[in-house]
């Protein structure tokens, strides 16, 4: 999951508090559940400290919730009238239909067309599937010791599903496997499908966005190509000059059997990486670097090309005296020497290297699908110079934007290529629950949805945003996610299963007119 926590202003609340986590993001070092000793959260992984309408207090009351909404759902199925097998919407007439997912420009608005040839704008819902692992949360701390926050951890031997080693060595219990366990019976998946499925439909979501997917719920969906774990990494950022990274890349795509996925028509596209890109401060530690370096070497090459192989002329603005290029490559050079223009353009030419490479690796694997970016903050860990150095190599640009502000769009429609936002969410800080930055931050849970409507229509009205997914289908842990201090009020239902109701009611209505907002501008 995205390391939101990382780049976000926690908002501070008494659960976290207890559990140990900074009001300023950082964790603590491990304390216990509170002042007094007692323990944050019951059987269920609700807040103890709090009442609310439907907090559960049984398992028969999750059975019985279950059969309620089964009920209310029955009559829902998908509309093959108003929609083709994918989700396009019929009414928008034909294009070129080619078996796959594509995207074309018509009267100049940008559209998803789908395999069947209607044009289709994405609605999709990020991390769907119980299996997620940024939904469970440590039971287990550092040292092996136990957490003291839990009431009731799940029996082991009933729940042993819910139990997992996961990122990193991290010991983790679902009390949202658990619940669903208790609602639906102990083989919950197939029952949990379809009623989730039938939420889709109701709801108005059309696609499975990013991370843990549930392949068995057909519906559109996005993948992510895999990282090679033996790429040159600078910082944060991967070095796209590195002679053998087209190999690395065609090793993983190969192990990931992303061969076998070439045939498919429900998948949308691939994005590679997340949230990675460079900016000045990964140009910073290149230019510290030596030769042996591929980026160092190439920042020479740029220097060289730039002003004319006049090497007394960078040596100068540099204040190096390197007797030939080659030579400067082992220089430390200092990034407050290096002009503007030439990090800028640098970064340019990285970025080009850096999606050419991996276009072309996709391509040799799977010729069929869409490539749509790195999903990047526009703001944060990249630079504007990343996010369109090489926007020739991409189908469309892919962003993780937590705002309510759609002005981020502004800037990348000149360049008219398709954008999606593939992360985002608002929330309210309630029942143990927190939110991560004020402009995503409501006054309730109908507000959530309100936000989600005046956010979601603000960028479907420009002509080059083709769809969005919210992150994500269940909050939180509110013991906190594992490994990190996230325990953010996301998600479309609970921990417990039960939706939120009050938000997911204006968003069907947003999802089912989406199209007609982006049709109009």
């Amino acid at each position: 999951m995205s390391p939101i926590s990382r780049r976000r202003l926690l908002l501070g609340v008494p659960a976290l508090a207890a559990a140990g986590v900074l009001a300023e993001g950082r964790a603590a070092t491990a304390a216990p559940a509170n002042a007094a000793g007692t323990a944050l959260v019951d059987r269920y992984g609700q807040y103890l400290h709090q009442s609310w309408p439907g907090k559960v207090t049984s398992d028969e009351q999750l059975r019985r919730e279950y059969a309620e909404e089964a009920a209310r759902l029955a009559d829902v199925a998908f509309d093959t009238t108003t929609y083709d097998a994918y989700g396009g919407l019929k009414r928008l007439g034909r294009r070129e239909a080619t078996g796959y997912f594509r995207l074309e420009k018509v009267e100049g608005r940008w559209w998803f067309v789908t395999p069947d040839g209607h044009l289709f704008f994405l609605k999709g819902v990020d991390a769907f599937s119980a299996e997620e692992w940024g939904y469970g949360t440590l039971y287990l701390n550092a040292d092996g010791s136990p957490r003291e926050l839990f009431e009731e951890l799940p029996d082991r031997d009933r729940f042993a599903a819910a139990y997992a080693v996961v990122e990193q060595g991290l010991h983790t219990v679902s009390f949202l496997k658990a619940n669903l366990m208790r609602k639906y019976g102990d083989d919950y998946k197939d029952r949990w499908r379809d009623i989730s499925r039938r939420r889709m439909i109701d709801w108005g979501f059309n696609a499975q966005g990013k991370w843990h997917r549930d392949p068995a719920v057909v519906m559109p969906y996005i993948e992510r190509a895999p990282t090679p774990t033996d790429v040159i990494k600078v910082g944060w950022g991967i070095d796209p000059f590195d002679r053998d990274f087209s190999a690395k890349l065609d090793r993983a795509f190969g192990d990931f059997g992303m061969r076998r996925m070439r045939d498919d028509p429900w998948l949308i596209g691939y994005f590679f990486e997340n949230e990675r890109g460079w900016n000045r401060e990964i140009v910073a530690q290149v230019v510290r670097r030596g030769s042996d370096l591929p980026a160092k070497r190439a920042f020479v090459r740029h220097l060289e090309q730039a002003y004319g192989a006049d090497l007394a002329r960078v040596n100068e603005i540099l204040g190096t005296d390197a007797r030939s290029f080659r030579a400067l490559a082992d220089e430390v050079i200092d990034i407050g020497r290096v002009p503007d223009g030439d990090v800028r353009a640098f970064i340019t030419q990285a970025s080009a290297t850096y999606f050419r490479k991996v276009r072309q690796a996709i391509k040799r694997h799977d010729p069929h699908h869409l490539f749509l970016g790195s999903s990047l903050v526009p703001t944060w860990r990249t630079s504007p110079e990343w996010n369109v150095g090489g926007i020739e190599h991409l189908d469309a640009i892919s962003f993780d934007w937590y705002s309510d502000s759609a002005d981020y769009l502004r800037q990348y429609e000149t360049h008219d290529k398709p954008i999606i936002n593939i992360e985002f969410s608002f929330c309210y800080p309630d029942r143990g629950l927190t939110s991560h930055n004020p402009s995503i931050t409501a006054t309730g849970i109908a507000d959530r949805g309100e936000k989600f409507k005046a956010f979601v229509e603000a960028q479907a009205k420009s002509p080059v945003f083709v769809g969005y997914a919210w992150f994500v289908y269940y909050d939180q842990a509110v013991t906190r996610k594992p490994g990190a201090t996230e325990a953010f009020n996301m998600g479309l239902a609970n921990q417990q299963d039960q939706p939120y109701h009050e938000m997911t009611d204006i968003m069907r209505a947003t999802n089912r007119n989406v199209e007609a907002v982006h049709l109009n501008g």
